[in-house]
Formats: structure tokens, sequence, C-alpha cells
């Protein structure tokens, strides 16, 4: 399978980057899985506490959501989304933007992983706003020993990030993914948590914290049947 290599064989670089094209193999097989996905909007006041919030839950194909590892950093503002979701760019998809260093073993999702730290790469070059908030981010990514998988990553913004010239000013940015074993031993996605705060001169601040929740528990029951006459899913758009 080309996945035993010891760790000790391999560079921080080289652990990241099978981390990489296991979540790109991870994501072929799960991403026309149906799941349940509950979504938390929660809009919050200077201090962090909680002001408004919403919650809707559906039903969707995996693949209709952004992949989580680093998209999180993507839905900063308004002016920032992509079109399209899928060509979203994430952390393990840029691995050249940080340095990687590995600290050691540890546990995560109750699976033996290396944890890797990365940190923003002095002297990289960005050519947007969206890239270079992500170049300003540093966190810690578990890999699983046994695959490869990415079974958790976080991180935060160092410091703050000017994008549309003085205009946007992302001040803050935290996130954590976590993923989990499904059929097979896939590692989908279980949850992405991420929290903005963006301010734009001279108008006014947002920040919010957003929460996705994936549920693939139910899958073998409640699609079974749901499947119309072309093939597809029921219910999905």
């Amino acid at each position: 399978m080309g996945f035993t290599t010891p760790a000790l064989a391999l560079t921080p670089l080289q652990i990241a980057e099978k981390a990489r094209d296991r979540d790109q193999e991870n994501l072929r097989k799960y991403g026309a899985t149906p799941c349940r996905l509950v979504e938390v909007k929660e809009e919050l006041n200077e201090k962090g506490a909680v002001e408004e919030r919403e919650e809707k839950t559906i039903q969707v194909a995996a693949s209709s959501v952004p992949i989580p590892g680093g998209r999180e950093t993507q839905r900063i503002s308004p002016g920032m989304h992509a079109k399209n979701p899928k060509e979203d760019s994430s952390i393990l998809d840029h691995l050249d933007l940080f340095d990687w260093k590995l600290e050691g073993e540890d546990e995560s999702q109750g699976e033996p992983c290396y944890r890797l730290a990365f940190a923003p790469k002095k002297g990289v070059k960005t050519m947007s706003g969206r890239d270079a908030v992500m170049a300003q981010t540093s966190g810690h990514c578990w890999v699983a020993k046994r695959d490869f998988s990415r079974l958790r990553l976080e991180g935060r913004l160092k410091k703050p990030v000017e994008v549309m010239g003085f205009l946007v000013t992302v001040r803050e940015v935290d996130f954590l993914t976590t993923t989990r074993r499904i059929a097979g031993g896939v590692a989908a996605p279980l949850q992405i948590r991420y929290r903005f705060r963006v301010e734009v001169f001279p108008f006014f601040e947002f920040h919010e914290r957003h929460t996705q929740k994936f549920d693939f528990t139910s899958q073998a029951k409640s699609w079974a049947s749901s499947k119309n006459q072309k093939g597809g899913v029921a219910g999905l758009k």
C-alpha cells in the first residue's frame, strides 16, 4: 500500500505530503456518500459571547461540503468566498507556505498519530488575500500512523492581515477540524469549527463562529430507499 514507511525515515514535509495524498483518496471514497449535516452560525460580540445563533440540519452528499483541513480560513468575509467550494484550497494543498516540524507521537480519535506543527514560512509571496491569510496561520496536524489519514487539524492566525488594500483587515481566525473512521476505514469529516473577526474599514466589523457537524451513521438505513429512478439521491440539490 505504500503507507508502512516509518516516520523516522520521512521528513515532516514528507509526512504532510502523505497526509495530503490520503486526504484526496479519502475524499474520492466518501465524497458521494450521503450524510446528515448540522450547520450552526453564531454572531459573537467583542468578548466572544454569542449574540445571535442560527442552526439548520440538511441532508447532503459529502462532496458538496468544503473539504476540512484548512478551508475554514476561506470563509472570512463575503468578498472572499470562493464561487465553488470544490475550488477552495486547503492548508494541506499549500504545504510550501509553511515550515513543518515533527513534534513527536500523540493520539487522536483513539489512534496513534504523528503530531506535526506548521508555521508561516518567511519570505513567501502570495497572490491573493485568501492565500495571504492562510500563509500567516500556524497550528498542528495529527496524522494517523496506520495510513497517514489526517485525524485532527487546528490552527490560528498569528497576526492581522490586510486584504483588498487597507479596506479589509482579518484580525482573528482560529479553527479546528476532526475526522472519524466510517465504512472501510475511511477518514471522513466529523466536525469543522472556525471563528473569524474581520474589520471592513470604515464601516463595520463582524465576529462569527461557524460549526459543521457530520453524521454518516445512518447512511446504510436512511438512504437505501431514497434513490430516484436516475440513480441519484432524493432530496439532494
